[in-house]
């Protein structure tokens, strides 16, 4: 027992120590959300561990795990040479300068009301806990532009026209109408927007911050825990927050100790690319499947029909489309480490555009979009679709407001230094 204790702290000691040290580059602190979503891999790696330790899995599936997370390491690394961090804070603020104080509460006003909408709809159809899923699936346009919204009004709020308090009372009022339709983690972009604003005021992490921090996050599972999964007790609740943490890879348990790779296999007709591109195309009313990885994986085990299931972690997706080929594996996912995390560079290249629309949007897009790109690959481009269909929406209203506006009023803002 104690060699078991003592294997899962070093697979979670030497993941998470890798994640730090790939990724902090191209981070700005230690609340960047590449960096909070990571917190999730070391307790993944200590399960798998686990596993095979207990002969449930055997090992070859943590070999796995372990190539295919440095190849996807190593290709953000790359990506993030020579990352300009110094100039990040410039291009945050470059992005959020040329909004007056009245259109960002118009702009956050949007976003309450489509929040507003969802959390109605939630209501009335009953989204919380594991229903979101088929909420989800049924008003997927109005999710997207309210997720589009809502991160973009989290780069605005850190705007010098706004007051501190008053920004956190947005983010709260944005976080807490979002809890019909949300998940455990409700409160955690006002998690991400309490990093950003010390970055922005050049302020250190402290431990009073993590402190709050993790009070933020736990306040929103447990808000969670009572309103949409039952709990109706501090154990219960401190319960769902250690096994959502030692769950994180609960894909493994499915996909290996349960067998269910195995057995999905000439069950799920779709090619590797249209999986990748499922979040694209549905959207133009092409589908590739009708349930991602991680539904089918818990729908053949249960064999019941499930739309929920766990994230399906680079390390299974590749093993199921790519199986018996680690090498193939491992260079699919530094080639997706290295686009994703080539979010970020492209975002601060598309920020110096002369559309502050396109500013805003690249920033958002930089900032949240790769997190997510091992532990939930759809997500990235899920989080990349809302934030685009929000920019062009504020491009095609700052052309109409050009069209009709006088001539003399146009505004020409220079580059950022």
């Amino acid at each position: 027992m104690t060699s078991l204790v003592t294997v899962a702290i070093a697979a979670w000691l030497g993941t998470g120590l890798a994640c730090y040290a790939f990724l902090r580059r191209i981070s700005y602190n230690i609340l960047d959300p590449l960096i909070v979503i990571s917190i999730f891999l070391p307790f993944s790696a200590s399960l798998l561990v686990v596993l095979c330790a207990t002969n449930l899995v055997p090992w070859s599936k943590f070999v796995l795990f372990v190539s295919v997370l440095l190849a996807y390491l190593v290709g953000a690394r790359i990506s993030a040479w020579n990352f300009p961090r110094s100039s990040f804070r410039k291009h945050i603020r470059f992005a959020t300068e040329d909004f007056t104080r009245s259109e960002i509460t118009a702009l956050l006003v949007s976003a309450v009301a489509m929040t507003l909408v969802l959390a109605i709809l939630g209501l009335i159809v009953g989204a919380a806990g594991d229903a979101r899923q088929q909420f989800g699936k049924t008003f997927r346009p109005l999710m997207l532009i309210q997720n589009g919204l809502f991160l973009i009004s989290l780069i605005l709020l850190l705007s010098p026209k706004l007051s501190t308090s008053r920004a956190v009372k947005r983010i709260l009022a944005l976080s807490i109408l979002s809890i019909p339709f949300s998940g455990k983690s409700v409160f955690v972009p006002v998690l991400y927007w309490l990093g950003l604003r010390l970055y922005m005021h050049v302020r250190r992490v402290t431990a009073r911050t993590i402190a709050l921090s993790a009070l933020a996050v736990v306040s929103g599972v447990t808000i969670m825990a009572l309103l949409a999964y039952g709990k109706s007790s501090v154990a219960g609740v401190f319960f769902l927050i250690g096994y959502r943490l030692w769950m994180s890879g609960d894909v493994y348990i499915w996909a290996y100790q349960l067998h269910g790779l195995s057995a999905l296999r000439g069950h799920y007709n779709v090619d590797f690319i249209p999986y990748i591109l499922h979040p694209l195309t549905a959207l133009v009313g092409i589908h590739s499947y009708t349930k991602p990885l991680g539904a089918m994986l818990a729908s053949e085990v249960t064999g019941e029909n499930l739309l929920t299931g766990p994230n399906p972690q680079l390390p299974v997706l590749l093993d199921y489309f790519f199986p018996a080929s680690p090498v193939v594996a491992s260079l699919i996912a530094f080639l997706f480490g290295f686009l994703v995390i080539g979010i970020r560079r492209l975002g601060l290249i598309l920020s110096a555009f002369r559309s502050r629309f396109v500013r805003l949007g690249a920033i958002a897009a930089a900032i949240f979009c790769p997190a997510a790109g091992f532990i939930a690959e759809e997500q990235v481009l899920i989080t990349l679709v809302g934030i685009l269909a929000v920019t062009i929406a504020g491009v095609l209203l700052d052309l109409v407001h050009r069209r009709t506006a006088s001539p003399g009023l146009s505004n020409s803002p220079a580059t950022p230094a």
